[in-house]
């Protein structure tokens, strides 16, 4: 089972600069325009783990840590980053043909930024080191 802390459980919109591609599954939708569509409408919701790696040690999560609240949107300042990250990860397999590792990772950076993250550049710096352990999984 995995390690799942936060569930949206209405369809999340977010623009991003990964264009001229499209995929659609259950879980989530790129168009050629570069939205992004995470459909938490779908069954009981999406649910990620957040900030990745993460271990649940009974009723305690335990690793990346998730950031403080951001006022702006009433969720953490990881909250987005950590979901549009989180579902092209999940489906890397079948978006690893058009979608580069890279370009994700570029995505979160670009939303923690975004979402004023002090720690942007050293968690964008650890996807880019250690993002292959998890891509393609």
């Amino acid at each position: 089972m995995g390690v799942y802390i936060y569930c949206i459980k209405e369809d999340y919109r977010y623009q991003s600069a990964i264009t001229a591609r499209e995929f659609e599954n259950e879980w989530f939708k790129l168009s050629s325009d570069g939205i992004i569509i995470v459909k938490g409408t779908h069954y009981k919701g999406y649910a990620w783990d957040g900030c990745s790696p993460k271990l649940k040690i009974k009723d305690v999560y335990v690793g990346t840590l998730e950031a403080v609240l951001n006022f702006d949107t009433g969720k953490s300042k990881t909250y987005y980053a950590s979901l549009i990250h989180d579902v092209f990860y999940q489906f890397s397999k079948e978006v690893k043909p058009f979608v580069r590792r890279k370009e994700v990772d570029r995505e979160l950076y670009s939303i923690l930024k975004r979402d004023k993250f002090v720690f942007a550049g050293l968690y964008y710096r650890a996807v880019r080191l250690f993002g292959w352990l998890f891509w393609n999984k």
